[in-house]
């Protein structure tokens, strides 16, 4: 969204610097959206014009487009539009390995290589690659938060700054391998495998805008697991991530939600449909949808 480009750029320099630790036969292709959806914003009732948003996105191009293969894309329709649709977009018979990110995520540079390294050594036909992160709100995030940050109560999770969680971080063993029991991951920098995003859990051709994918993939995979699918999530453990709108960027009013650098530009828009409205869909109907999947999972002979 418009009010995520000063995150979007702090993420795409961390990228530059990312580039260079990445083996030179690797080729990284990324897929961007500014989202200026008339369906969602009233741009008509709002202070700050799209062009300011577009001027901004021209400078994450030029970032981007020396060193990787960078796919720019400017959605002004009256439609709904949002990572849904993206997610659909980005499919295509060239690419290894699917990586979800999201702007207002802080990594460490390194993090991108041992991503796509790992990735290489798993035998897996369907998986999800996760870093491991700073403490979350309850307990069901503990099997990714890393050790070092395990007795931090959950309440404090977005007090801390993101620069004192990265020096946190900055002692802790070389990153290993783990597979774990469960699934837990909501997209923020996840790697997953291609006939995992293509195959097993493919976003569904009437979503559009923003959507619960992470909660409608992880619950086709407990059931697809159970029923002898060779699926399996595993975290990669001492590359810490978490947000960069903590501690003094958070929204002081709001436990969670969007911080300082969003409100900067979100006050200053008039919005149509909010999140919760554009999700409501898939939370209310997804005995419907796993019911689909069911189906579209026997005739494609992944359940037999």
């Amino acid at each position: 969204m418009p009010w995520e480009i000063d995150h979007a750029l702090l993420i795409v320099n961390k990228l530059k610097q990312s580039i260079y630790h990445i083996d030179p036969q690797d080729t990284i292709y990324i897929d961007t959206a500014l989202n200026l959806s008339s369906g969602i914003i009233d741009w008509e009732n709002s202070s700050i014009p799209k062009e300011y948003f577009i001027n901004k996105y021209k400078v994450l191009d030029n970032i981007l487009k020396e060193k990787f293969v960078h796919k720019p894309f400017i959605f002004e329709g009256k439609e709904v539009y949002g990572h849904l649709n993206l997610q659909k977009s980005t499919l295509s018979p060239e690419i290894d390995y699917y990586i979800g990110l999201c702007p207002d995520i802080d990594f460490h540079e390194y993090l991108l290589y041992y991503l796509i390294e790992a990735a290489k050594t798993i035998q897996n036909e369907y998986f999800i690659l996760t870093p491991q992160i700073f403490k979350s709100w309850d307990s069901s995030w503990d099997v990714l938060v890393n050790n070092k940050f395990q007795d931090i109560p959950y309440e404090k999770c977005i007090d801390v700054d993101i620069h004192e969680i990265n020096y946190m971080s900055s002692d802790l063993e070389t990153p290993s391998l783990k597979p774990i029991s469960t699934f837990k991951y909501a997209g923020w920098f996840d790697l997953y495998s291609k006939s995992y995003y293509e195959k097993l859990t493919p976003v569904l051709e009437e979503w559009n805008g923003y959507g619960p994918w992470d909660l409608y993939s992880i619950t086709v995979n407990q059931l697809a697991k159970h029923n002898g699918v060779d699926v399996q999530q595993y975290v990669l453990e001492n590359q810490v991530i978490w947000f960069s709108d903590t501690g003094c960027l958070k929204n002081d009013e709001e436990y969670g939600g969007d911080g300082k650098l969003k409100l900067l530009y979100k006050d200053f828009l008039t919005l149509k449909l909010g999140r919760q409205e554009q999700r409501s869909d898939i939370d209310n109907n997804l005995a419907f949808y796993i019911n689909k999947w069911i189906e579209y999972a026997k005739q494609n002979n992944i359940l037999k």
